[in-house]
């Protein structure tokens, strides 16, 4: 079984990182049955971030002592591996088991955004993502998510009221849906790291169990969808994940999903040069839309020596935006952050280590999920 940041360490001692309220309570539970216990460890881990037991001030001298024998606080470790004309700065981070992800720190008229992995790889093989090809190892733990977070505030130095969060790093969020979840949960709980909710999106490849169930979700991130075509015979080649639940069904999950006033559903369309960057793809997308709360990110591809997809030009792309816009469909065009450093959408992966075994899927349902309407894979 592959080891995680809550399996204990070389002397036994379990991590504590990750765990809600009640997963700490029930890990406590033969040190203490006093739940506040659980309460402050929390708040001192997520809302201070803080790691040593012996530090936790309000806690009994001897609970603490107890502690710290049985029990450890730790994130991953993230290393800078490169810094952008841009300002972006892309880290490795490496998990207990030596395991690799990479996150992305972004810089852009002000704001900080952190850009965040689900998985270590992605089984969903989209053609145009240098993810895809590493297949998929294992998904994060929710410690290992939200650890991301604090390596990179700690080393950015980061007020996190105020950074954004995009689970659009390496992985699909909505195939290790409970751990995104939970993840998610730490972060905008007000003692926790208080990151407000309206600050964090989720971008899937289009999961429609997943988007069904997040749906229901009382508090949720925002929703983006990646789409890079609008027809069944393109997106089919770029993205296998359509042959299982296809653009009809994909966008019948979005026009059930519940938006809060003001709120629309992103649509991030990659745009590949000759591919389908023309007028005639421009006005299929707004045919699509017509009638959706949503936006559309045109992202000009970002090259990662992936054979047969190339940049379109930046005319090309406003003229793009342009027929959406003519079309009444709110557009705006996204070049991507850390192009230059490999830490751009679609450029994230990391070498699988010898002795792994990556598999990818098409048809992959997210735990729990209920059912909807496929199509077979071809």
């Amino acid at each position: 079984m592959t080891k995680t940041t809550t399996a204990p360490d070389a002397v036994g001692r379990q991590n504590l990182y990750g765990l809600d309220r009640d997963g700490i309570a029930r890990a406590l539970a033969p040190l203490t049955e006093k739940r506040f216990h659980a309460d402050q460890i929390h708040h001192w881990m997520y809302g201070r971030q803080v790691t040593s037991f012996a530090a936790m001030s309000d806690l009994p001298a001897g609970l603490r002592e107890a502690l710290a024998a049985r029990f450890r606080i730790d994130w991953p470790d993230a290393v800078e591996i490169g810094r952008s004309e841009d300002g972006s700065r892309k880290y490795v981070v490496r998990l207990d088991d030596r395991l690799e992800v990479e996150a992305v720190h972004m810089e852009q008229e002000g704001r900080t955004t952190f850009c965040l992995s689900s998985q270590v790889g992605c089984p969903l093989d989209c053609r145009f993502c240098l993810t895809g090809t590493m297949g998929l190892i294992r998904n994060l733990t929710p410690g290992e998510i939200v650890g991301q977070v604090a390596a990179l505030a700690r080393a950015g130095e980061v007020d996190l009221k105020t950074v954004r969060l995009v689970f659009m790093g390496m992985g699909e969020p909505l195939n290790n849906y409970s751990a995104v979840l939970r993840s998610f949960r730490l972060l905008v709980d007000p003692r926790g790291f208080g990151v407000q909710p309206r600050r964090v999106t989720l971008s899937t490849a289009g999961l429609v169990p997943g988007i069904e169930r997040l749906g229901r979700e009382e508090i949720r991130p925002r929703l983006a969808i990646s789409l890079a075509a609008a027809n069944d015979t393109l997106r089919d080649r770029l993205m296998p994940i359509n042959r299982t639940w296809n653009i009809e069904a994909l966008l019948a999950a979005c026009r059930a999903f519940k938006l809060r006033p003001r709120e629309r559903i992103t649509f991030e369309y990659v745009l590949l040069a000759g591919l389908n960057d023309s007028k005639k793809d421009a006005d299929a997308v707004a045919r699509l839309l017509r009638g959706l709360r949503a936006k559309v990110n045109v992202i000009p591809y970002n090259e990662a020596g992936l054979e047969g997809f190339r940049t379109p030009a930046a005319a090309v792309a406003a003229s793009f935006r342009d027929a959406l816009l003519g079309h009444g469909i709110p557009a705006s065009i996204r070049w991507s952050r850390g192009r230059d450093i490999g830490a751009a959408c679609g450029q994230l992966a990391r070498q699988p280590p010898a002795g792994a075994t990556p598999r990818r899927s098409t048809r992959i349902r997210p735990a729990g999920a209920a059912g909807a309407k496929t199509r077979s894979a071809s």
